[in-house]
């Protein structure tokens, strides 16, 4: 038998798109701190279950710093009780608690959603969105942002270059360089989106019909099935604590 015919379906995005809705809902109702050890330990085991858990991590670091944020900002602005003082600043246990417990939730909502979703191209995330009823012209704003934010980030890579070759100078005094480098990509995307809509709308764009979506698989079933096990056993884990 062909090694083809032997491998198991893969998964459809609009199973991997119901799964991570359903898990990221799940772990952002948690409210006790107690529970995010298990965030943690199912966010790990998808990590290391995607297959790629360097590429993800890597992914994570934008999540780490807004995490980070939470948890040295929080403690400075919300809470009465006093946790410690440092000079004449002042920790509050309300803050720390709650800034401990954002950060938790973000980095496992965030590492969870990568691993189940990174392994699929973005035109199938799309399809697959098309598939649960998500209007067509929201599926292709979300195609066209994810495609324009790879352009701008291509745009300021080479303008980067280009500046440090020139004998540009570096560290803190070129951030209003990296700002004005920012708002120049961000222009040209514009002006490149418009342009892209105007194609489109020349060729035709949603004058024509959906194709209907495939029917989901028994492992697509059996993956939903688990998964939503899977949140209402964190859900009622957090709620038992």
């Amino acid at each position: 038998m062909p090694e083809r015919a032997c491998r198991a379906p893969a998964l459809s995005a609009r199973a991997r798109l119901v799964v991570a809705f359903g898990l990221a809902f799940a772990f952002a109702s948690v409210q006790n701190l107690a529970a995010l050890p298990a965030l943690w330990l199912i966010a790990g085991v998808g990590v290391l279950a995607s297959g790629r858990p360097w590429q993800i991590l890597v992914r994570l670091r934008g999540a780490a710093v807004l995490a980070a944020g939470f948890v040295l900002v929080l403690p400075l602005i919300a809470g009465e009780t006093v946790l410690a003082h440092l000079g004449p600043i002042a920790l509050y246990q309300e803050g720390a608690l709650a800034g401990a417990l954002i950060a938790g939730r973000l980095l496992a909502i965030v590492a969870m959603t990568l691993a189940i979703l990174s392994p699929v191209a973005p035109f199938d995330l799309v399809a697959g969105m098309r598939g649960l009823g998500v209007p067509a012209l929201m599926a292709d704003l979300a195609l066209l942002t994810l495609r324009y934010m790879d352009e701008v980030a291509a745009q300021l890579a080479r303008a980067r270059l280009a500046r440090r070759l020139r004998g540009g100078i570096t560290g803190w005094r070129a951030l209003p360089d990296y700002a004005l480098l920012l708002a120049t990509s961000l222009i040209r995307a514009q002006a490149r989106s418009e342009q892209l809509w105007a194609a489109m709308r020349l060729r035709g764009y949603g004058a024509g019909l959906a194709a209907p979506a495939p029917t989901l698989s028994a492992r697509d079933w059996a993956f939903v099935t688990g998964a939503g096990g899977l949140a209402l056993a964190v859900i009622w884990m957090d709620r038992s604590l």
